[in-house]
């Protein structure tokens, strides 16, 4: 039996000897090949994967880089004037100026915030020109002043807010203006359009603290001349809230008046 198991082991040990044999002659045959190579494998696979990841996050990324085209978005829309009920149909061309606008600023779904579109009409012997509101399922809308024509439609956002007074136009009527209020109308700002620069707003820089934000209570706006306003602000030291909300509530509302010339 002792016999038995020595002749076995010499056997396994001649098949061993044999395999390591084959083993040196492929390495000789093949100098890149060795037992070292075999990690490469899995490194390989790593590798792959994370171009692989790549891929798809660099894809991602320029899938929402992408600029909005007409692709599963309506021919048309239509913008409501509330006073009348009249309809305004806005084709693609015309209603893409909102598009990046909503995009960009984090408004709802374009759909719903486009189905929300409302006008006022503005007498501009330039173009067809509308004062647009937006996105109203909030308290306060976003606001636009639109432009079209047979070519072109231009949006010039004009901020969030109520519009509280009448549209009024200047003496020559190449302007107009308006105010805007915040949610709670215990602020206004001014808003003045001239047609022939595209709606861009006239901020003075002197009283720009009437137009760039709502900070006062204004009570009235007029056009003194095509280049002059009167406003009449409330009369307090300041425009905390806790002035503002006792000059809100009393019976007197003391106010003065500021005329302002616009920058041309």
């Amino acid at each position: 039996m002792n016999e038995i198991k020595r002749q076995l082991k010499m056997k396994i040990g001649d098949t061993t000897q044999q395999q390591r044999n084959v083993v040196h002659k492929i390495q000789l045959q093949n100098p890149t090949y060795s037992k070292k190579s075999k990690p490469l494998f899995p490194a390989i696979v790593s590798i792959a994967v994370f171009a692989a990841t790549l891929i798809f996050v660099f894809s991602m990324i320029s899938e929402k880089s992408k600029p909005i085209t007409s692709a599963n978005l309506p021919d048309s829309i239509p913008m409501i004037d509330p006073s009348n009920g009249e309809v305004i149909e806005l084709d693609y061309q015309e209603y893409s100026v909102f598009l990046n606008y909503i995009l960009e600023n984090k408004y709802g779904k374009q759909e719903d915030v486009l189905s929300t579109l409302k006008y006022k009409p503005i007498k501009n012997e330039f173009s067809s020109s509308y004062l647009v509101t937006f996105d109203c399922g909030k308290a306060v809308c976003a606001s636009a002043y639109l432009t079209l024509d047979s070519q072109t439609s231009t949006m010039a956002p004009l901020g969030e807010g109520i519009i509280t007074s009448e549209l009024i136009y200047s003496p020559n009527q190449d302007n107009v203006m308006f105010l805007l209020s915040n949610s709670e109308k215990t602020k206004q700002r001014i808003v003045v359009i001239n047609f022939d620069s595209n709606g861009e707003s006239r901020i003075p820089t002197l009283y720009h603290e009437y137009f760039s934000y709502y900070n006062w209570p204004i009570t009235n706006i007029e056009w003194i001349t095509n280049k002059k306003i009167s406003v009449t602000v409330a009369d307090i030291d300041d425009n905390t809230k806790e002035l503002i909300e006792q000059w809100t509530q009393g019976t007197e509302k003391s106010t003065k008046g500021i005329e302002i010339t616009l920058p041309y």
